[in-house]
């Protein structure tokens, strides 16, 4: 059987059967409000800007082979961790076997605000956050636009990430994202055997450890070298490893807004150590909340474009999807109708960079459908953030329509072949 038909078998019966006994068809029948005929990848402009994406996607699924970087920047529901560690896990388990690289994150426990639930995060020492979100900090800021800076002498830190089945990812490689800076302490890695090298990339923004076998948890340590050395700055982590598979990195601030990016001045240099060949932007709930005549279109599409930008530079051919807002509330009391305007907003830009939309605003059942999962347990009494359980739907629906957008590409692959 040729390759493309195969896989568009594949795909379809892994989302005819999934998770715990249940059917995704049998999980979105539970809520009659969700308007599932709008569960699709708009495409505005050529279908063929995915279509890189989804050869390498191909490759991975139909020969174990290849390697995809996925992106997904947002506010508070990508820091959250769940409705990103979900994607994660469902591209992971889209072919059995091909695990890849967990991918760029931050240890938001050293600037004392929440850590996702699928990587530990433990430390010594005394640290100070600063966010690109938070109009008062000034800071050098980075790809995930959160900084923790510490004062202390020997301050260490541990990290260990895993999936939902409670399996550690592993490494042999491994960044750390901080400011090329004289000034600051040196890392030393502690229960490693051996190091094989050391790298400092200044333009990046990290130093990259090259390990001599795989490891599980990372663990480090700040020491003083020189008399100049008063501080250090983390920015981020990477975990690398030269297995096969999809890479999912989460980008999440708390109350970020495309603006609050646009603050990070190294945010660029850092991205191309990612190198995503998706974007999943999901910015915006932040830029919109508030009253309509606060809310300028004009100046968010404007906004977008700048940080578009900074990704087309990185890889001009790098695939966008845009998510549309989810239904929210201003003050828990008034609809915001400037999700309406976000989503045209969206469109907009789809239309003009020849990407795709997610419509999650329609999906999820259009204005006022926030307190429909509220009253199903999907959603917080703020009507603006999620449970666990919407976030996993919502993920549900979205891996879903990813999923269908390949089988057609498939589709029209196998078509082309045909004599």
């Amino acid at each position: 059987m040729p390759q493309f038909l195969n896989n568009i078998i594949i795909v379809s019966v892994f989302y005819f059967f999934v998770g715990t006994g249940y059917s995704f068809c049998q999980k979105f029948e539970q809520y009659p409000f969700l308007n599932l005929e709008k569960n699709s990848i708009q495409f505005y402009g050529e279908p063929a800007s995915f279509d890189h994406f989804f050869n390498e996607m191909d490759n991975i699924l139909g020969q174990g082979q290849g390697k995809l970087s996925i992106m997904h920047i947002g506010g508070s529901h990508v820091q959250a961790g769940v409705l990103s560690g979900k994607m994660r896990d469902h591209f992971n388990n889209l072919q059995p076997g091909v695990k890849g690289q967990r991918g760029f994150f931050f240890p938001f426990r050293l600037a004392r605000t929440n850590n996702p639930y699928h990587y530990k995060v433990s430390y010594t020492g005394d640290w100070l956050g600063c966010r690109c979100a938070k109009r008062s900090d000034r800071c050098d800021w980075g790809l995930s636009g959160t900084n923790a800076t510490t004062k202390s002498e020997n301050a260490s830190v541990v990290i260990v990430a895993q999936d939902s089945a409670q399996v550690r990812y592993s490494f042999n490689k491994v960044r750390i994202f901080h400011p090329n800076d004289s000034t600051s302490f040196s890392i030393h890695l502690n229960g490693v055997d051996s190091i094989l090298s050391q790298h400092r990339d200044s333009v990046a923004g990290y130093t990259e450890f090259d390990l001599d076998k795989p490891y599980d948890s990372l663990s480090f340590q700040l020491v003083r070298t020189d008399s100049a050395q008063n501080h250090f700055t983390i920015q981020g982590i990477q975990f690398l490893n030269l297995e096969d598979g999809f890479t999912y990195h989460a980008v999440g601030v708390n109350g970020a807004s495309v603006p609050s990016y646009l603050r990070c001045v190294q945010f660029e240099n850092q991205l191309k150590a990612i190198q995503p060949d998706l974007i999943i932007f999901g910015i915006g709930i932040n830029d919109a909340y508030g009253p309509s005549k606060n809310f300028s279109q004009t100046k968010f599409e404007n906004n977008y474009q700048q940080l578009i930008n900074k990704f087309r530079r990185v890889n001009p051919d790098v695939a966008i999807l845009f998510l549309t807002n989810n239904d929210s509330y201003y003050k828990r009391r008034y609809a915001n109708k400037n999700a309406l305007r976000v989503r045209k907003g969206m469109i907009n830009l789809a239309t003009k960079n020849n990407a795709a939309v997610w419509d999650l605003f329609e999906i999820m059942g259009g204005l006022n459908s926030i307190k429909l999962w509220q009253n199903k347990g999907l959603a917080k009494p703020d009507k603006i953030h999620f449970t666990r359980q919407g976030y996993n739907l919502q993920a549900d629906l979205m891996h879903q329509a990813i999923t269908d957008a390949f089988s057609l590409y498939l589709n029209r692959q196998f078509k082309n072949q045909k004599p």
